[in-house]
C-alpha cells in the first residue's frame, strides 16, 4: 500500500487537467513524471529536497523536480485535502523561472480544492 495518495485537479467540466498536461509531453518525459510519482508515493518520511521543494513567495505551493531531456519539468502542488495526500495542480515547466501565471493558478485551484474535493480525482498515470 502507498503511504502518499495523489490527486490530480479536475476542472468544472470533470477534466482532468494534469492528466491532460503530461500526456500532451514526449513519452519517455511522462515516463519519468510517472515514475517520480510512484516513487514519492512510497516515501514513509518526509520527501527529499531534492524531489520536491517549497515554492518561494508562493504559500503551501510545492513543485515536483523532474529533469528530462534538459527540460525542467515542475508540476505544482499542494499537500492535501486530506493527510499524506498530495494535490497536483497545475503542470508546469521552467524556464530560467516558473511563469508567475502558472504559479497565481495553482494558488487559485488550491482555494478551489479546499472549499470543494470534488474538484479532485486519484491520480491518473499516462
Amino acid at each position: 500500500m502507498a503511504a502518499w495518495r495523489f490527486f490530480d485537479y479536475v476542472n468544472a467540466r470533470n477534466e482532468n487537467e494534469i492528466l491532460a498536461w503530461i500526456s500532451s509531453l514526449p513519452k519517455k518525459a511522462q515516463a519519468k513524471i510517472d515514475n517520480r510519482i510512484l516513487v514519492l508515493q512510497a516515501y514513509e518520511g518526509s520527501w527529499p529536497p531534492l524531489y520536491v521543494s517549497a515554492l518561494k513567495g508562493y504559500k503551501d505551493i510545492f513543485e515536483l523536480r523532474i529533469g528530462f531531456s534538459g527540460v525542467q519539468y515542475r508540476p505544482l502542488g499542494f499537500f492535501g485535502p486530506g493527510e499524506r495526500e498530495f494535490t497536483l495542480l497545475i503542470g508546469a515547466i521552467e524556464k530560467g523561472k516558473l511563469s508567475r501565471r502558472d504559479c497565481e493558478t495553482a494558488v487559485d485551484r488550491m482555494r478551489s480544492v479546499r472549499s470543494d474535493r470534488s474538484r479532485v480525482h486519484e491520480h491518473e498515470f499516462s
